[in-house]
C-alpha cells in the first residue's frame, strides 16, 4: 500500500464550535455513564474528517474505495455560490440535527472548513447559508491567495 498525502486542515469561521459542542455533549454522556446520540455523532464526525484529509472530493472523484468505510456525503456546490472550489459536507445526526459544513479545497493541497449549519429543510442549499462561508474564505484568502482564480 502506497502513502497518501494528506491534504492540510484549516479551521475558519464556526466549526471549531461546532466540534467543541460534539465533545462536550459526548463528554457530559460519557459523565452520565451511558453512551449515546453525541457520542456516535462524534465518532461519526472524526471517522469522516479523517476521510476527507486523505480526500475530500465527492464519491465521483474518488478511485479507490476505503475499504468498509462509508465515505462522507461530500457534494460539489454550484448552485447559489461564486466559488468553484466549495463543497458541501453533511452528515444525519438523528435527534442532533442534519448537519452541514461548507469547505473549500484551497489551492489543491489544503481543506479549509469554512462554515458550519443545521440544514432544517430539503433541496439545494440557501445563498444564506453560503454567504458565511464565501466570507469566511475571502477573509483567508487575504494572508493565503487562490493561486487558481
Amino acid at each position: 500500500m502506497t502513502e497518501q498525502e494528506l491534504f492540510e486542515l484549516m479551521y475558519v469561521g464556526n466549526v471549531k464550535n461546532f466540534e467543541e459542542k460534539i465533545l462536550y455533549n459526548a463528554e457530559q454522556e460519557m459523565l452520565r455513564g451511558k453512551a449515546g446520540i453525541w457520542c456516535a455523532v462524534a465518532d461519526s464526525y472524526v471517522r469522516q474528517l479523517t476521510i476527507i484529509a486523505y480526500n475530500p472530493y465527492p464519491e465521483e472523484y474518488i478511485e479507490n474505495n476505503h475499504g468498509d468505510e462509508t465515505p462522507p456525503s461530500i457534494k460539489h456546490l454550484v448552485e447559489n455560490v461564486n466559488y468553484e472550489n466549495f463543497f458541501r459536507w453533511g452528515f444525519s445526526g438523528g435527534l442532533t440535527g442534519n448537519h452541514r459544513i461548507i469547505f473549500a479545497i484551497h489551492n489543491y493541497h489544503k481543506v479549509i472548513l469554512l462554515h458550519y449549519f443545521n440544514k432544517k429543510y430539503n433541496g439545494t442549499i440557501s445563498r444564506n447559508d453560503i454567504i458565511p462561508a464565501e466570507i469566511n474564505y475571502e477573509n483567508y484568502c487575504v494572508e493565503d491567495p487562490d493561486l487558481y482564480l
